[in-house]
Protein backbone atom coordinates (compact mmCIF):
# COMPACT_ATOMS: atom_id res chain seq x y z
CA UNK A 1 0.00 0.00 0.00
CA UNK A 2 2.86 2.39 0.92
CA UNK A 3 4.56 1.73 -2.41
CA UNK A 4 1.30 2.45 -4.27
CA UNK A 5 0.88 5.71 -2.36
CA UNK A 6 4.38 6.82 -3.33
CA UNK A 7 3.63 6.06 -6.98
CA UNK A 8 0.48 8.19 -6.77
CA UNK A 9 2.39 10.94 -5.01
CA UNK A 10 4.65 11.57 -7.98
CA UNK A 11 2.45 10.57 -10.89
CA UNK A 12 2.04 14.25 -11.78
CA UNK A 13 5.75 14.42 -12.60
CA UNK A 14 4.84 12.72 -15.88
CA UNK A 15 3.37 16.07 -16.97
CA UNK A 16 5.13 17.60 -19.94
CA UNK A 17 6.80 20.99 -19.84
CA UNK A 18 4.41 22.23 -22.51
CA UNK A 19 1.58 21.86 -19.97
CA UNK A 20 3.11 24.23 -17.40
CA UNK A 21 5.47 26.56 -19.27
CA UNK A 22 4.73 30.26 -19.69
CA UNK A 23 5.24 32.94 -22.30
CA UNK A 24 8.69 34.51 -22.21
CA UNK A 25 9.23 38.20 -21.52
CA UNK A 26 12.28 39.27 -23.53
CA UNK A 27 14.57 42.23 -24.06
CA UNK A 28 17.36 42.69 -26.58
CA UNK A 29 21.11 42.73 -25.80
CA UNK A 30 21.25 46.49 -26.47
CA UNK A 31 18.67 47.24 -23.79
CA UNK A 32 19.95 48.53 -20.47
CA UNK A 33 19.92 47.28 -16.94
CA UNK A 34 17.38 50.02 -16.21
CA UNK A 35 15.10 48.53 -18.89
CA UNK A 36 15.46 45.13 -17.22
CA UNK A 37 14.78 46.54 -13.76
CA UNK A 38 11.63 48.32 -14.97
CA UNK A 39 10.40 45.24 -16.86
CA UNK A 40 10.85 43.01 -13.82
CA UNK A 41 8.70 45.38 -11.80
CA UNK A 42 6.12 45.98 -14.54
CA UNK A 43 5.40 42.29 -15.13
CA UNK A 44 6.09 41.18 -11.55
CA UNK A 45 8.57 38.54 -12.73
CA UNK A 46 11.98 37.52 -11.44
CA UNK A 47 13.88 36.98 -14.72
CA UNK A 48 14.04 38.26 -18.26
CA UNK A 49 15.37 36.39 -21.28
CA UNK A 50 17.67 38.34 -23.58
CA UNK A 51 16.90 37.34 -27.16
CA UNK A 52 17.52 38.29 -30.77
CA UNK A 53 15.37 37.01 -33.63
CA UNK A 54 13.50 34.78 -31.16
CA UNK A 55 16.71 33.01 -30.17
CA UNK A 56 17.84 33.30 -26.56
CA UNK A 57 21.34 34.66 -25.99
CA UNK A 58 21.23 35.32 -22.24
CA UNK A 59 19.19 35.82 -19.11
CA UNK A 60 19.16 38.28 -16.21
CA UNK A 61 17.45 37.80 -12.85
CA UNK A 62 16.71 39.69 -9.65
CA UNK A 63 19.58 37.75 -8.09
CA UNK A 64 21.93 39.17 -10.75
CA UNK A 65 20.85 42.70 -9.87
CA UNK A 66 21.58 42.04 -6.19
CA UNK A 67 25.04 40.81 -7.17
CA UNK A 68 25.67 43.92 -9.28
CA UNK A 69 24.57 46.20 -6.43
CA UNK A 70 27.11 44.48 -4.19
CA UNK A 71 30.10 43.85 -6.45
CA UNK A 72 30.16 46.56 -9.13
CA UNK A 73 31.87 49.92 -8.56
CA UNK A 74 29.23 52.65 -8.62
CA UNK A 75 30.66 54.59 -11.55
CA UNK A 76 27.69 54.12 -13.89
CA UNK A 77 23.93 54.25 -13.51
CA UNK A 78 21.72 51.35 -14.54
CA UNK A 79 20.70 53.24 -17.69
CA UNK A 80 24.35 53.19 -18.79
CA UNK A 81 24.90 49.43 -18.42
CA UNK A 82 23.94 47.27 -21.41
CA UNK A 83 22.47 43.85 -20.84
CA UNK A 84 25.01 42.08 -23.04
CA UNK A 85 27.67 43.26 -20.59
CA UNK A 86 26.23 41.53 -17.56
CA UNK A 87 23.74 38.87 -18.75
CA UNK A 88 24.26 35.21 -17.91
CA UNK A 89 25.01 33.33 -21.13
CA UNK A 90 24.92 29.82 -19.65
CA UNK A 91 21.39 28.87 -20.67
CA UNK A 92 19.79 25.50 -20.00
CA UNK A 93 17.37 24.57 -22.76
CA UNK A 94 14.80 21.78 -23.06
CA UNK A 95 12.25 20.63 -25.63
CA UNK A 96 8.51 20.71 -25.10
CA UNK A 97 8.28 16.99 -24.34
CA UNK A 98 10.49 17.09 -21.27
CA UNK A 99 8.78 15.80 -18.11
CA UNK A 100 8.53 17.83 -14.90
CA UNK A 101 10.55 15.41 -12.83
CA UNK A 102 13.40 15.54 -15.35
CA UNK A 103 13.21 19.33 -15.33
CA UNK A 104 13.42 19.41 -11.55
CA UNK A 105 16.56 17.28 -11.68
CA UNK A 106 18.03 19.48 -14.40
CA UNK A 107 17.45 22.65 -12.37
CA UNK A 108 19.15 21.16 -9.33
CA UNK A 109 22.03 19.73 -11.35
CA UNK A 110 22.82 23.09 -12.96
CA UNK A 111 21.77 25.24 -9.98
CA UNK A 112 19.33 27.31 -12.04
CA UNK A 113 15.79 28.51 -11.40
CA UNK A 114 14.47 28.32 -14.94
CA UNK A 115 14.71 26.35 -18.17
CA UNK A 116 14.12 27.74 -21.64
CA UNK A 117 11.66 25.76 -23.76
CA UNK A 118 12.54 25.49 -27.47
CA UNK A 119 10.46 24.22 -30.37
CA UNK A 120 11.70 21.77 -33.02
CA UNK A 121 13.38 24.65 -34.87
CA UNK A 122 15.19 25.66 -31.66
CA UNK A 123 13.23 28.88 -31.48
CA UNK A 124 12.20 30.27 -28.10
CA UNK A 125 8.82 28.80 -27.20
CA UNK A 126 8.45 29.47 -23.47
CA UNK A 127 10.03 29.30 -20.05
CA UNK A 128 9.50 27.02 -17.07
CA UNK A 129 10.56 28.20 -13.62
CA UNK A 130 10.77 26.81 -10.12
CA UNK A 131 7.50 28.64 -9.49
CA UNK A 132 5.83 26.53 -12.19
CA UNK A 133 7.10 23.33 -10.60
CA UNK A 134 6.03 24.44 -7.13
CA UNK A 135 2.59 25.34 -8.47
CA UNK A 136 2.29 21.85 -9.97
CA UNK A 137 3.33 20.31 -6.65
CA UNK A 138 0.78 22.42 -4.76
CA UNK A 139 -2.02 21.43 -7.14
CA UNK A 140 -1.31 17.69 -7.26
CA UNK A 141 0.06 16.89 -3.83
CA UNK A 142 -2.29 18.66 -1.41
CA UNK A 143 -3.44 17.13 1.89
CA UNK A 144 -1.55 13.87 1.60
CA UNK A 145 -0.19 14.13 5.16
CA UNK A 146 2.67 11.73 4.47
CA UNK A 147 5.65 11.66 6.84
CA UNK A 148 8.05 11.99 3.90
CA UNK A 149 6.36 15.24 2.86
CA UNK A 150 6.79 17.25 6.06
CA UNK A 151 8.57 20.60 5.96
CA UNK A 152 11.15 19.43 8.51
CA UNK A 153 12.56 16.86 6.09
CA UNK A 154 13.25 19.34 3.29
CA UNK A 155 13.83 22.68 5.01
CA UNK A 156 17.28 24.27 5.12
CA UNK A 157 18.39 24.53 8.74
CA UNK A 158 21.16 27.05 8.13
CA UNK A 159 19.38 30.39 7.78
CA UNK A 160 21.16 33.53 6.61
CA UNK A 161 20.06 36.40 8.84
CA UNK A 162 20.76 40.08 9.48
CA UNK A 163 19.60 42.47 12.18
CA UNK A 164 17.11 45.25 11.29
CA UNK A 165 19.68 48.00 11.92
CA UNK A 166 22.47 46.48 9.84
CA UNK A 167 23.32 48.16 6.52
CA UNK A 168 21.95 46.40 3.45
CA UNK A 169 25.61 45.81 2.58
CA UNK A 170 25.45 42.79 4.87
CA UNK A 171 22.32 41.42 3.20
CA UNK A 172 23.84 41.91 -0.26
CA UNK A 173 27.05 40.21 0.84
CA UNK A 174 25.22 37.18 2.23
CA UNK A 175 23.02 36.86 -0.84
CA UNK A 176 25.94 37.20 -3.24
CA UNK A 177 28.46 35.01 -1.44
CA UNK A 178 25.92 32.24 -0.81
CA UNK A 179 24.15 32.59 -4.18
CA UNK A 180 20.71 32.87 -2.57
CA UNK A 181 17.73 35.12 -3.24
CA UNK A 182 16.78 36.12 0.29
CA UNK A 183 17.94 36.75 3.84
CA UNK A 184 15.75 36.78 6.94
CA UNK A 185 15.79 39.80 9.25
CA UNK A 186 15.67 38.72 12.87
CA UNK A 187 15.51 40.28 16.31
CA UNK A 188 16.33 37.98 19.24
CA UNK A 189 16.24 35.01 16.81
CA UNK A 190 12.65 35.79 15.82
CA UNK A 191 11.89 36.72 12.19
CA UNK A 192 10.67 40.31 11.84
CA UNK A 193 11.29 40.77 8.14
CA UNK A 194 12.70 39.30 4.96
CA UNK A 195 14.79 40.84 2.17
CA UNK A 196 14.70 39.47 -1.37
CA UNK A 197 16.10 40.61 -4.69
CA UNK A 198 12.71 42.14 -5.46
CA UNK A 199 12.94 44.41 -2.38
CA UNK A 200 16.21 45.82 -3.68
CA UNK A 201 14.85 46.88 -7.08
CA UNK A 202 13.41 50.25 -5.91
CA UNK A 203 16.73 51.48 -4.46
CA UNK A 204 18.65 50.27 -7.51
CA UNK A 205 17.72 53.54 -9.24
CA UNK A 206 20.22 55.27 -6.93
CA UNK A 207 23.08 53.07 -8.10
CA UNK A 208 25.79 55.27 -9.61
CA UNK A 209 24.04 58.51 -8.65
CA UNK A 210 24.64 61.10 -5.96
CA UNK A 211 22.75 63.36 -3.58
CA UNK A 212 22.97 67.17 -3.81
CA UNK A 213 25.66 66.92 -6.44
CA UNK A 214 27.90 64.59 -4.45
CA UNK A 215 28.76 61.13 -5.74
CA UNK A 216 28.06 58.05 -3.68
CA UNK A 217 31.73 57.09 -4.13
CA UNK A 218 34.54 59.53 -3.44
CA UNK A 219 37.37 58.57 -5.77
CA UNK A 220 38.84 55.73 -7.81
CA UNK A 221 41.51 55.17 -5.15
CA UNK A 222 38.98 55.10 -2.32
CA UNK A 223 36.78 52.69 -4.25
CA UNK A 224 39.78 50.39 -4.83
CA UNK A 225 40.57 50.43 -1.11
CA UNK A 226 36.98 49.60 -0.28
CA UNK A 227 37.05 46.65 -2.68
CA UNK A 228 40.12 45.37 -0.86
CA UNK A 229 38.32 45.81 2.47
CA UNK A 230 35.04 44.28 1.39
CA UNK A 231 33.39 44.64 4.80
CA UNK A 232 33.51 48.43 4.59
CA UNK A 233 30.30 49.47 2.80
CA UNK A 234 30.06 52.48 0.53
CA UNK A 235 27.38 54.30 -1.43
CA UNK A 236 23.81 53.05 -1.16
CA UNK A 237 25.09 49.93 0.63
CA UNK A 238 25.95 52.10 3.62
CA UNK A 239 23.04 54.56 3.40
CA UNK A 240 20.18 52.04 3.63
CA UNK A 241 19.55 49.68 6.53
CA UNK A 242 17.84 46.30 6.42
CA UNK A 243 14.75 47.82 8.03
CA UNK A 244 14.51 50.33 5.16
CA UNK A 245 13.97 47.72 2.46
CA UNK A 246 12.68 44.58 4.19
CA UNK A 247 9.14 43.25 4.05
CA UNK A 248 7.83 43.40 7.61
CA UNK A 249 6.11 40.55 9.49
CA UNK A 250 7.03 37.70 7.13
CA UNK A 251 4.73 34.71 6.77
CA UNK A 252 6.08 31.75 8.75
CA UNK A 253 5.39 28.03 8.96
CA UNK A 254 6.16 25.23 11.43
CA UNK A 255 8.35 22.23 10.71
CA UNK A 256 5.51 19.73 11.15
CA UNK A 257 3.48 21.35 8.35
CA UNK A 258 2.90 19.55 5.07
CA UNK A 259 5.18 20.50 2.19
CA UNK A 260 2.16 21.12 -0.04
CA UNK A 261 0.95 23.74 2.48
CA UNK A 262 4.27 25.53 2.08
CA UNK A 263 3.86 25.32 -1.71
CA UNK A 264 0.35 26.79 -1.50
CA UNK A 265 1.56 29.65 0.73
CA UNK A 266 4.34 30.45 -1.73
CA UNK A 267 1.99 30.48 -4.71
CA UNK A 268 -0.79 32.40 -2.95
CA UNK A 269 1.55 35.11 -1.69
CA UNK A 270 4.00 35.11 -4.61
CA UNK A 271 7.00 34.44 -2.38
CA UNK A 272 9.89 32.05 -2.79
CA UNK A 273 10.84 31.26 0.80
CA UNK A 274 9.16 30.87 4.20
CA UNK A 275 10.97 31.06 7.57
CA UNK A 276 10.30 27.97 9.70
CA UNK A 277 9.70 28.66 13.40
CA UNK A 278 9.14 26.63 16.56
CA UNK A 279 6.35 27.09 19.12
CA UNK A 280 8.19 30.11 20.58
CA UNK A 281 8.48 31.76 17.17
CA UNK A 282 12.24 31.13 17.16
CA UNK A 283 13.59 30.58 13.68
CA UNK A 284 14.77 26.99 13.09
CA UNK A 285 15.06 26.89 9.31
CA UNK A 286 13.70 28.08 6.00
CA UNK A 287 11.74 26.28 3.29
CA UNK A 288 12.19 27.51 -0.28
CA UNK A 289 11.08 26.69 -3.80
CA UNK A 290 14.37 24.90 -4.27
CA UNK A 291 13.51 22.53 -1.41
CA UNK A 292 10.18 21.68 -3.04
CA UNK A 293 11.90 21.13 -6.38
CA UNK A 294 14.19 18.68 -4.55
CA UNK A 295 11.08 16.78 -3.48
CA UNK A 296 9.84 16.69 -7.07
CA UNK A 297 13.20 15.42 -8.25
CA UNK A 298 13.39 12.65 -5.65
CA UNK A 299 12.79 9.05 -6.59
CA UNK A 300 10.51 8.17 -3.69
Amino acid sequence: MGELMNQNVLKHTGLKISEVSNKVITLEPENTLLDARNTLLRYNISRIVIARDNRAVGIITEKDISRILYTEPQHRQFKEIRLDEIMNKDLIEVNEEKELKSCAKLMLEHNVSSLLVLDKDRLLKGIVTKSDLVHSYAMHCAHRKLVEDLVQKYMTKKVLTVDPDEPIHMALMLMTDNKVSRVVVTRNRRPVGIITGRDLLPISLLFGTGINGHHWHISEQAEARRREQILIPSGIKAIFLAMDVMKYDPITITSDSDLSEAAHIMMRNRISGIPVVDSDDIIVGIITKTDIVRRLASDN
